[in-house]
């Protein structure tokens, strides 16, 4: 009990101390909105929305504990080193802020690397190249790489999807490689008619199960690695997303992720270079452990005995398992419940395709953050700083009926099939809605339903309701997926502005705080407005936010649109045909009717300090937030792909 004092006594000194020395963050037009936690340190903010964890070395740590991820995706490729930093009082890690490393090869965001290190020190990076491995010695002086070298692999039946390299206790490499099962998982047609559920609502082709192959090798200065098949090819769903070694006591280990969450345990034979058969990792409460976002590549962290365990990354951010070193009865390895890894002076972070609305949520007369993701969580930001200077910190999950908000499609109700299962896109929009005062919350998301979390709770402590059904004519309001509804008052009612099943912008109206009446589709003089030019997945996304950007005193339309996006036609519409390249974008949609009868003009890009905002293919979301400086101000506050949140001052934007 004495120990626990003294530590806990520690932990408040250092905590005030740190505060004592960081100053609040300053916004900056045209750039992210900066971690506001007064420790210095928040959520790790990963530059991409899509990638992997490489591994461990020691790059200027003693030991492997320097981390280094790969980004696979056009925002935000390439390969990235976190030093480390230390642990925070609750034990979590703590890494510098990323260096980026160039890589000895045009780097398209194609080739998955790892990062290994030798008995000697010698670190490695190893890519896959098509059916082949290709390696180059790592310099930890210029973070520099040696000209890549080539390893051959003999064994598979066919190519692999993904590959470790994991260090043996007699200096040896054991190379594991992920293969599919053979069959038929699609039609085989073009995007975006590739993609469809049969009457009686199933996937009409196999989910495809992945299974493990491996063979060792002295060293990776190897002309060829010969494998074999150490699996059965039913280990797990879409992918297995890497591999992990650890040790329980004299035994081996290794930990896999996985595309739906789940973390694969097995015990390796160092000897024969076999595997047991699959357990699982799991929870002190005896239940599987599941990722909490989209994908688990993994790495495994060692401080110490009481301080390691695994590290995931994947849409969602990176995720701390501390290990507990006990394996249960049936052969399972029990670990804590995730906890995210920290980051020294982050960015405002929220996990992948935040999509924020503006609120003052907690009754403090500060603006806070409510954000929506493609994990399907809805977060709360605290500003604890003012409104002129806002400080957002590390986000709490928002709560419905008791529960954390997870939206999750499943087997049935993503439209791109059951391996989008993890995929919740929730796009939430704040407004009190049923005007009792308090603040609710109207949502989309990817199952392409509209629904309303009424508050029933007080103006400083907030409580939501189970989310609740928007009816139209009785039936559940319908429409296409992934839309941020606009929602304000026009006139004297309430407004409700989303994707029809046409893919064209329709307005309703209120009638309760359940239902709502058609108001017809929205027009452009005379023509509807289109959303996308393609069909099937491509389809909805936009993000409407309902304000009078112009100052007439009519409401006008900024709609926040992914790269594929056609508006108001498939002919000339907006970002497809955007100069001199398209991109994700807000467009400004001017309203010259009135605001019961609205009818708008051809939307225009809106630029940022004259230059068109271009942020990434995946959809965006932007809101108005009078926050910053000046006496009204009306600036803009855009969610991105790689989960953080753009600030514009008005005055640096046009169209």
């Amino acid at each position: 009990m004495k120990t626990k004092t003294v530590l806990l006594v520690l932990s408040v000194m250092w905590q005030m101390l740190v505060h004592a020395q960081v100053k609040l963050p300053m916004l900056a037009s045209g750039e992210a909105i900066p971690n506001g936690n007064p420790t210095g340190y928040g959520r790790l903010s990963v530059p991409f929305y899509n990638g992997h964890n490489m591994g461990f070395a020691a790059v200027a740590s003693s030991t492997q504990k320097d981390l280094f991820l790969q980004g696979t995706d056009g925002h935000g490729r390439g390969t990235y080193l976190y030093l480390y930093k230390g642990l925070s009082p609750d034990g979590i890690p703590i890494f510098a802020e990323p260096i980026k490393i160039k890589v000895p090869f045009e780097d398209k965001g194609d080739n998955r690397g790892l990062i290994v290190q030798d008995k000697d020190g010698q670190i490695y990076g190893v890519w896959a190249f098509g059916a082949t491995l290709r390696y180059a010695k790592f310099n930890k002086k210029d973070y520099s790489f040696s000209e890549l070298k080539r390893i051959n692999i003999k064994g598979q039946p066919r190519g692999y999807s993904n590959f470790g390299i994991l260090p043996l206790k007699d200096g040896t490499w054991q190379f594991l490689f992920v293969v599919g099962e053979e069959g038929v998982f699609s039609n085989n047609k073009e995007f975006p008619k590739m993609i469809t559920y049969n009457a009686e609502g199933f996937w009409p082709y196999d989910l495809r199960k992945m299974g493990i192959f491996g063979g060792a090798a002295h060293s990776l200065d190897v002309a060829q690695v010969n494998i074999e098949q150490l699996t059965e090819l039913n280990q797990a769903l879409f992918t297995i997303d890497g591999f992990a070694k650890l040790s329980v006591g004299n035994n081996s280990y290794v930990l896999s992720g996985t595309r739906l969450g789940n973390i694969l345990f097995y015990q390796l034979d160092e000897k024969k270079g076999r595997l047991s058969p699959r357990k699982f990792a799991i929870g002190t409460d005896g239940l599987l452990l599941r990722n909490p976002g989209v994908h688990s590549s993994p790495a495994y962290f060692y401080d110490s005995e009481e301080n390691q365990g695994l590290i995931t990354v994947g849409e969602g951010g990176l995720y701390y398992y501390k290990n507990t070193s006990k394996i249960d009865a049936k052969g399972n390895l029990i670990m804590e419940q995730p906890k995210h890894v920290l980051q020294q002076n982050p960015k405002l972070y929220g996990g992948s395709l935040v999509i924020p609305s503006m609120a003052d949520w907690d009754g403090d007369g500060k603006l806070d953050i409510i954000s929506g993701n493609s994990m399907g969580f809805l977060f709360f930001y605290k500003n604890i700083g003012t409104n002129e200077q806002p400080a957002f910190i590390d986000p709490e999950p928002l709560v419905a009926d008791g529960k954390i908000i997870h939206v999750q499609p499943g087997y049935r109700e993503d439209i791109q099939g059951p391996g989008e299962a993890r995929w919740g896109y929730t796009s939430p929009n704040v407004i009190d809605w049923d005007g009792d005062g308090l603040l609710d919350i109207i949502t989309g998301d990817s199952r392409g339903k509209f629904m309303v979390y009424l508050n029933i709770g007080t103006k400083t402590k907030p409580k939501l309701d189970r989310e609740h059904t928007l009816y139209l004519d009785g039936l559940d309001m319908y429409g296409t997926w992934r839309t941020r509804p606009g929602v304000a008052k026009l006139g004297n009612r309430m407004a409700y502005i989303t994707l029809d099943k046409d893919d064209e912008f329709h307005l309703y109206w209120q009638l309760d705080k359940y239902n709502l009446e058609d108001g017809g589709k929205l027009k452009m003089g005379d023509k509807n407005i289109r959303g996308n030019k393609l069909g099937g997945g491509t389809v909805g996304r936009a993000k409407f936010e309902i304000v009078d950007w112009d100052g007439d005193g009519i409401k006008d339309l900024l709609v926040g649109t992914y790269g594929k996006q056609s508006i108001p036609d498939t002919i000339s519409g907006l970002p497809i045909h955007m100069k001199p390249k398209r991109g994700s974008t807000i467009l400004f949609m001017k309203n010259k009717g009135t605001d019961v009868k609205p009818n708008y003009e051809f939307p225009k890009v809106l630029k940022f300090k004259g230059q068109n905002i271009s942020l990434g293919g995946h959809e965006i979301g932007g809101c108005i937030a009078a926050i910053g400086g000046g006496k009204t101000p009306m600036n803009l506050i855009v969610g991105i792909e790689t989960g953080v949140f753009m600030f514009y001052e008005r005055k640096d934007l046009s169209w």
